[in-house]
């Protein structure tokens, strides 16, 4: 009979039923399966069923059961041509693509015969998912071809997601949260291979954009398949070759000319730049239908001018800084090489792959700061991989075994970019000399200025060895499956020391006597003790085992349950049990309701314990310690007598009179009372018959001999009798100068918490998804978050006293001399949200995407590294804070029978009472933004020409007011500069706006070749989006809350594109 071929629309039923999505079962595969039945509705048992891919030249067949059912299943994301035929009926064809991760249901009605008929379908799956109870999306291969993508950076699409939050001003955990977690909490899987960094957090090899097929992002409720995250879950296919070859060659480039300034300053000129991107892929067979093959390589140069701004300052200083600061400035330097190979061979019912990628980058003196603030970083990432998908027993009905294994080796580097500036300095700059009173503080009303890089040079070595299986078969209603992952962690490194200067002196001092000799400086040193304790060695195994069950209860009813066990090697725990369960209800044809819970542990990031010697970690120590260059001559406030008016040993100094001239008016210690010590105190120290040292000048351990007649030993003995302090309270410190370690190094290595436990996620959603059209969904989704056992580190043995005014820094047992910092599970946070969203694929030429969040989100840390502003954690004691000097009649406070407010403004709870010192920073998050828009399109025009876009607006991140009372209310005598008064996190910058846009226009060269021009523009607005704010309200050049620096301006890039 004479074979008839029909194309026809979607819209035509007249062979298929319906065609959707259910649950997604597989993490880099794909399933079909579906009921094949006559006109009058029967069932048609022994059809055969046969999907052949139309790129990857995968295949699939199976024969359907006595219930007309059939299924094919471990299929590659891509596109099928899907073909059921029986003798007497006629044939019908589907075309039908499968994106990552999911199961499209085809049921096909055959006409009764018809034989030699083939009628043949083009169809989508429907956006809406009846059976799958975990939110996410897919970012699809259209989105990462035609989107506008900044950096030619994949991962850059992220921003599509519903609840991501998008932070540029920030890098690491903050960079780019989800659902509230940190950005180090996601975990990254390359073709279900493991692709996180476990140290620093975030995905660790990049890949050329034209490898990735498209990514999956799951942001709640993933199945217990899924671990080592308690965020999100990026999963990323790539590229396979097959029957055909196909090739694509692009070439991208940036410079100033397409770009416009948004700088702060009316005067500055737009940054210089030059970018290219060069990029080649390929693909094919090696063996028609058994082995085929996919390559690319990328090389990204660029040269980047760094559009910084220096603060409002007097002119001798503005040009002694740019003095020291302009020589340094130039373009930072990148350059990256992205590697990619991968073979494919299908082997009977063996799926098997095998994949190399190699990346190499750098980047010379990088940074948004001041010259010599920038960093000089490289970086290498190399990924062996391999995978054997078996598909064993009935095909209609198989056992379907995974194998994988990978090995990554991640060598880097991270340096100062101007090694003579190692340790940063922030300069509080003074106009003048304070006279107390009338003005009685610490800080100035000029900004600071920061110059100067951290960290010393450091260096990682990151190895990692992953297996894992995993076997999965449907029973009945009842979908199985259960694996196993193992993955072998190793660190070596070179851990930095961090130095930070803060430097208090007037204008002219600055100016005369350079930033050593200016004035006071408060010199926090961190790093290991002996350079071979600043070695990093570290560890870790982690093993995961799930099992999972997706139970179709009714047609219109699925539960997904599951259960994880995971243990990390380094965590004490072992009864991490991470339970799953979800459910979608398909109230009607068009619209499904959706719950789940779950737990969700967290992997072992060795990062966070970098610095514990008893994980591999360096021994580090810090201390900060108060230097006197000129004696107490230099200081601009009252900043010399800051030891003092934080509860530590040390007297009140005046920053102006001498002690002739205190006993002359009667001076007393401004603002708290009592003694205070001329500021010619330490001049008058020298041997008997020797003259003073003269007023402002400079005192160091070469020459207090010739200016004092007594040894450097000698004069640090006298120094300290003369201020009424023991031997040891001087130092001869960093350039030989004098200076009181008011907080000493901490004499013990940092220990870990016996609570120590695993931090964790319990969440919960519910939600819905209304099918509007075929091609349009709308969804709602409410979010819940409890986030548990955040670490970081505090003083342990910080005593509740210390708090006190007039009893000072004292410690509690086993180490009543010196703190203990101790490493635990010490934080918290909670997460709530609204999602709304409507996507709507490419249809009528054109395709939109849409959502809003809102949320609410709090938490308690300041961030992994930085102690809270009350590290104390446990009941309070009985504290009795006593009179002080010069007040004997006084009436003693004490917290027997109720809290009170001590002299020095700190809050003393009453006695007996639990107090969690770290709620005292409780407050918004840095990981949640109260409001986030997201929009993006596609738009096709006539003559082949596209339009693309990605329209952002988020409310501006949270920041804290600054203290200018430099409160310490725990009493460790550090401050963390936080208003608590005011509330930790209770302002937000202005809001952030962007828009990228992408303009192409496509040439047709024959039936198989088709060429591109584009034209993208990055921030098309040229918004100035802030990247950093006032803090302070003391500064009348910059109010507070405004804008200081600025994320890049409009930027635009031309691309050529040619493939086949």
């Amino acid at each position: 009979m004479r074979k008839i071929k029909f194309i026809v629309s979607s819209c035509v039923v007249l062979m298929v039923i319906g065609l959707f999505s259910v649950v997604r079962s597989q993490t880099t595969t794909s399933n079909i399966e579906g009921t094949v039945t006559d006109p009058n509705g029967a069932v048609v048992a022994g059809a055969t069923v046969k999907a052949t891919g139309a790129n990857s030249a995968a295949e699939r067949t199976a024969v359907t059961d006595s219930a007309g059912f059939y299924r094919l299943v471990a299929l590659p994301a891509g596109t099928y041509k899907v073909t059921v035929s029986q003798p007497g009926f006629g044939t019908a064809t589907f075309n039908v693509e499968l994106t990552v991760n999911r199961t499209g249901v085809l049921n096909a009605k055959l006409d009764v015969g018809a034989t030699g008929v083939e009628v043949t379908v083009t169809s989508e799956l429907p956006l809406l998912e009846p059976t799958a109870s975990s939110t996410g999306s897919t970012v699809t291969p259209r989105q990462i071809q035609d989107l506008p993508v900044n950096g030619r950076e994949y991962l850059d699409l992220l921003q599509l997601v519903p609840g991501v939050a998008i932070n540029r001003q920030s890098s690491g955990d903050n960079a780019s949260p989800v659902l509230g977690e940190r950005s180090g909490n996601n975990n990254f899987l390359i073709d279900g291979q493991p692709n996180k960094d476990t140290v620093n957090g975030g995905a660790a090899a990049q890949f050329n954009q034209e490898t990735i097929a498209e990514f999956q992002v799951l942001t709640s409720a993933y199945k217990a398949e899924f671990g080592q995250a308690s965020g999100a879950i990026v999963n990323v296919i790539t590229k396979s070759g097959g029957n055909q070859f196909h090739g694509v060659g692009s070439f991208f480039h940036r410079n100033d000319s397409f770009d416009s300034s948004n700088s702060l300053s009316s005067t500055s000129i737009k940054p210089a730049l030059r970018r290219y991107d060069y990029s080649l892929a390929l693909g094919g067979p090696i063996w028609k239908d058994k082995m085929f093959f996919f390559g690319s390589s990328e090389r990204i140069q660029e040269d980047r001018g760094i559009d910084f701004n220096y603060p409002a300052l007097p002119p001798n200083l503005l040009s002694l800084l740019q003095t020291q600061e302009d020589p340094l400035d130039g373009p930072a330097i990148g350059r990256e090489t992205r590697n990619f190979f991968k073979l494919n061979e299908n082997f009977g019912r063996h799926q098997l792959n095998q994949q190399v990628n190699y990346t190499n980058g750098y980047d010379r003196a990088a940074g948004a700061g001041l010259p010599s603030t920038r960093r000089s970083t490289s970086a290498r990432h190399l990924l062996l991989g391999f995978g054997d998908t078996m598909i064993l027993g009935d095909q209609g009905n198989p056992w379907v075994v995974t194998l994988r294994g990978s090995y990554r080796g991640e060598p880097s580097d991270d340096q100062p970019a101007f090694p003579q500036f190692t340790g940063t300095t922030s300069l509080q700059p003074f106009p003048a000399q304070q006279t107390c009173p009338p003005t009685c503080g610490f800080f100035s009303t000029l900004p600071s200025v920061v110059f100067g890089s951290l960290s010393t040079r450091s260096f990682l070595d990151q190895k990692y060895t992953s297996v894992g299986a995993n076997v999965g078969k449907r029973f009945g209603d009842h979908e199985i499956k259960f694996g196993w992952q193992y993955l072998r962690t190793k660190v070596d490194g070179l851990d930095p020391n961090n130095i930070a200067t803060q430097l208090y002196a007037t204008i002219d001092d600055f100016v005369n006597f350079g930033p050593i000799n200016s004035g006071i400086i408060l010199l926090a040193n961190t790093g290991a003790v002996t350079p071979e304790k600043a070695k990093i060695r570290l560890n870790n195994n982690y093993n995961g085992v799930f099992v999972q069950d997706d139970w179709k209860i009714l047609k219109n009813l699925t539960v997904n349950l599951g259960l994880r066990y995971e243990k990390d090697s380094e965590f004490a725990a072992d009864k991490n049990f991470a339970p799953r369960l979800g459910v979608a209800w398909a109230i009607t044809p068009k619209t499904v309701i959706r719950a789940n819970y779950g737990v969700f542990f967290d992997q072992f990031r060795l990062g966070l314990v970098a610095n514990i010697p008893s994980f591999g970690g360096s021994d580090r120590r810090g201390g900060q310690s108060l230097y006197f260059p000129r004696g107490f001559y230099g200081s601009p406030s009252l900043v010399s007598s800051i030891a003092r008016f934080s509860g530590l040993p040390g007297p009140c100094i005046s920053n102006q009179l001498t002690d002739a001239q205190i006993i002359t008016l009667g001076t007393t210690c401004p603002l708290i009372g009592g003694p205070i010590v001329g500021v010619d105190r330490l001049n008058n120290v020298v041997a008997v018959g020797h003259a003073p040292i003269p007023a402002n000048a400079v005192l160091n351990i070469s020459n207090v001999q010739t200016l004092t007649g007594l040894t450097p030993a000698q004069y640090l003995t006298q120094a300290a009798a003369a201020i009424g302090q023991p031997d040891g309270y001087f130092q001869w410190g960093e350039f030989g100068v004098l200076n009181n370690p008011v907080i000493p190094a901490q004499s013990t290595p940092t220990t870990v918490d016996s609570t120590f436990n695993t931090p964790q996620t319990r969440g919960f959603s519910i939600g819905f998804q209304r099918q509007i059209t075929n091609d349009i969904v709308f969804q709602a989704d409410y979010f819940h978050r409890d986030i548990r056992n955040l670490l970081g580190t505090r003083t342990s043995n910080l005593a509740f006293r210390s708090r006190v005014a007039g009893i000072g820094r004292s410690f509690d047992a086993p180490n009543t001399l010196g703190e203990i910092a101790t490493f635990g599970p010490f934080f918290k946070g909670k997460y709530d949200a609204l999602v709304l969203s409507l996507d709507k694929r490419l249809s009528h030429r054109f395709s939109l995407g849409g959502s809003y969040t809102y949320a609410k989100a709090t938490d308690n840390s300041l961030g992994i590294g930085t102690r809270s502003t009350d590290q104390f954690i446990g009941i309070a004691p009985v504290v009795v804070e006593p009179c002080a000097s010069g007040n004997p009649g006084c009436v003693q406070q004490t917290n027997a029978n109720g809290s009170f407010v001590s002299r020095n403004g700190n809050f003393v709870a009453q006695a007996g009472t639990f107090v969690n010192g770290p709620d005292l920073d409780k407050g918004p998050s840095s990981l949640a933004l109260d409001h986030i828009f997201q929009f993006n399109g596609l738009l096709e025009l006539p003559w082949q020409i596209q339009i693309g876009g990605i329209f952002r607006a988020q409310s501006g991140f949270h920041f804290s007011k600054f203290d200018n009372l430099n409160r310490d209310p725990d009493g460790n005598g550090n401050f963390n500069s936080i208003d608590f008064t005011a509330g930790r996190n209770a302002f937000s910058a202005a809001p952030y706006v962007n828009f990228d846009m992408r303009f192409s226009k496509r040439f047709d060269v024959g039936e198989r070749v088709k060429v591109q021009v584009l034209f993208e523009f990055f921030n098309i607005l040229n918004r100035q989006n802030p990247a950093a704010i006032q803090n302070r309200d003391t500064i009348p050049t910059e109010p507070f809350g405004s804008t200081t620096q600025v994320l890049p301006g409009r930027e635009g890039q031309i691309g050529f594109r040619i493939s086949f």
